[in-house]
């Protein structure tokens, strides 16, 4: 089965149907199609599986054929091929995302699904005569010299990949299905993996890897999603739609109907880019799940001897690690071997070797722990060995007194060993564990004994005192525009001289504080020996006895209407407390005086100095400027100062 790419449209076109026609003119070819046809029909009609318990692995060989790739490139192709493969069939590629994207709105019956199958590029048990060791990945370059082969029974029970240039923009094929008898898919070079190197440069369109992952679907009995062309063919998968033709380029996002149902484009066996073919349907992977189980068993015995990674499946390790004690070298490690073919081998590093696994008088550190079974499966785990903590108690605690240095603390450490005791930061060590003359504060003390075991406690010490504060007044805010509230504290058994401070910022040797707005307050004191006490209070608004200690302010509004709505008709001040010494003038643009009153009850109606207008009119409509002067208070409270007030007035009518 080929799929041929044209130079001049580069889209995939397939040669399936003339290499199919040709493969079934072979003598018993045509029975053999058709066993296999059967066997997988019967096997699906019972076919149901829910979980991948048992992996399908299928090795793999790569041959690279008259292409001038060297080794090492051939190799790193190689791998990015088996990687690609195994993302698709197992459905975590990182494009599968789109599908969900897409699924609910397009494609709302159909599902994909993570095939059980994987495939891993053989590591052991080499055919002979081609220079492969153990160890060595099951890849040649150009150990067979005709360009055109693509069967080496020496190569039977594995899928082998022929790497070669094909030419005439052919991608690669397959048989339709595979066998398993040194058969395999073909493929250009240029499509092949998802590595550049070598000298060997990747389509564009095609470097994901996606026509090995298309070709492998041919090998495991998938047809074309057209079948045989025409809305009445079939690809024998119940659920993929029916298609009458292949769809290319990338039709990210589309609805593509040319039946009856939207063509499932992303499914691999489609002809699209590699960027727009991201999925297997669950029919699909049924199908190909099934046909492995039914005629590839040479290929999944072949599993046993040659993947590294099937011999291997099953082995682990079982690590247990107990602390080192504060005693010193002996904590320990307790490795078991799970599954793998004995004999074993145990390497801890740093250590030494172990047969049975087990490694004492160890200290603590950072370890790794090694497992190699008789076919070198490789179990590798790190590890951490910590080291217990001192079992220390702090015994005692004593404060200090108003700053009196006596404080002390006292630590013990539980343990079998001697420890010494630090309490500024190791700089000196004492083997009592008592601190004394100590000042309130915050303490770590250090623990540690020869062995390197260490560990700390922390306490405080206080400054008791019998020192309490009051408050002896407290006066809400009386002011409805300056802050004259007050507080006064005092402090009982202290030792003078003292220092209030209030909200950690403002201080007073008195205990009074005033011009206070409406809040919340703490206020503490400290006496001269260091004693402190602290209290907190509340001050609020309390218009109904206004204050005596509030400024005076006078109102005067900045409009008047005297249109006859009495509304807003005339000017006149409103005072917050007694005014004297009053006077109001009032001017118009050009300076001059339209009208004045010393009375504190005046009303102003807009018009001209006099009888409130002048030979009959009104003022004009327009800003008047006005100067007032007073003084505020009452009896011995009359401010000394005249004040002084500016400002202007609109007339509207």
């Amino acid at each position: 089965m080929f799929i041929v790419v044209s130079n001049a449209s580069a889209q995939r076109t397939c040669g399936m149907d003339s290499v199919h026609t040709h493969m079934m003119g072979l003598p018993g070819y045509a029975k053999w199609h058709q066993d296999r046809a059967n066997d997988v029909a019967e096997a699906l009609a019972a076919y149901n599986r829910d979980a991948c318990d048992a992996p399908l692995i299928i090795p793999v060989a790569v041959h690279f054929q008259n292409t001038g790739i060297p080794l090492d490139c051939a190799i790193d192709m190689a791998i990015s091929q088996i990687e690609s493969l195994n993302e698709d069939f197992a459905g975590i590629n990182a494009d599968i995302s789109e599908w969900f994207d897409l699924q609910p709105s397009i494609w709302p019956g159909i599902e994909n699904k993570e095939s059980c199958i994987s495939f891993c590029l053989a590591t052991l048990n080499h055919p002979e005569g081609y220079g492969l060791v153990d160890g060595d990945y099951a890849v040649t370059v150009d150990e067979v010299d005709n360009d055109q082969n693509d069967n080496d029974l020496d190569w039977t029970g594995y899928l082998n990949f022929w790497v070669r240039p094909l030419g005439g923009g052919t991608l690669g094929y397959s048989p339709y299905p595979g066998s398993g008898n040194g058969d395999g898919v073909t493929c250009s070079p240029e499509y092949f993996g998802s590595v550049n190197c070598g000298g060997n440069a990747l389509s564009a369109q095609y470097d994901m890897g996606r026509t090995i992952t298309h070709e492998v679907g041919h090998y495991l009995f998938l047809e074309h999603p057209w079948g045989a062309g025409g809305c009445a063919s079939t690809d024998d998968v119940a659920d993929t739609p029916v298609t009458d033709a292949a769809q290319y380029g990338c039709p990210s996002g589309q609805t593509i109907v040319n039946c009856t149902a939207p063509i499932l484009w992303p499914s691999y066996m489609d002809y699209c880019d590699d960027a727009c073919l991201f999925m297997f349907s669950e029919g699909q992977v049924d199908r190909m799940e099934t046909y492995v189980e039914t005629s590839l068993q040479n290929m999944l015995n072949q599993a046993v001897t040659s993947c590294q990674e099937t011999l291997c499946i099953g082995f682990s390790g079982n690590v247990a690690v107990s602390s080192e004690s504060c005693a010193g070298n002996d904590g320990a490690v307790v490795v078991e071997v799970e599954g793998g073919t004995g004999p074993f081998s145990v390497i801890m590093v740093p250590g030494p070797s172990s047969p049975n696994g087990n490694f004492t008088g160890l200290s603590e550190g950072n370890y790794t722990v090694t497992i190699l079974d008789d076919n070198l499966c490789e179990y590798v785990e790190d590890i951490a060995l910590n080291r217990d903590v001192p079992n220390l108690d702090l015994l005692a605690t004593q404060n200090e007194y108003c700053s009196d240095q006596s404080g002390l603390l006292e630590v013990v450490a539980n343990e079998p060993t001697d420890f010494e005791f630090s309490l500024d930061g190791g700089v000196t060590w004492d083997a009592d564990g008592i601190f004394v003359n100590l000042g309130a504060g915050e303490y770590t003390v250090l623990a540690a004994n020869a062995f390197g075991c260490e560990g700390e406690v922390l306490a405080s010490v206080l400054n008791e005192s019998n020192l309490t504060i009051d408050l002896v007044e407290r006066n809400d805010v009386s002011c409805t525009w300056f802050d004259n509230g007050s507080v006064v504290a005092r402090a009982n058994g202290a030792v003078e001289p003292l220092n209030f401070v209030l909200n950690g910022l403002e201080t007073s040797s008195t205990g009074s504080f005033d011009q206070l707005a409406a809040g919340q307050y703490d206020v503490a004191v400290e006496d001269a020996v260091g004693c402190t006490a602290s209290a907190t209070f509340e001050l609020d608004y309390n218009y109904a006895n206004m204050g005596e200690d509030c400024p005076c302010s006078v109102y005067v509004p900045n409009a008047i209407t005297p249109d006859g709505d009495l509304v807003n008709e005339v000017l006149k001040l409103q005072a917050s407390c007694p005014v004297s010494d009053f006077h109001i003038e009032v001017f118009d643009r050009w300076g001059r005086l339209v009208f004045e009153s010393f009375d504190t009850e005046f009303q102003w109606h807009g018009g001209y100095e006099g009888d409130d207008t002048y030979n009959g009119y009104y003022v004009q409509n327009t800003v008047y400027h006005y100067r007032l002067t007073y003084k505020w208070g009452t009896d011995q409270g009359i401010s000394i100062n005249t004040e002084t007030q500016l400002g202007w007035v609109s007339v509207l009518r």
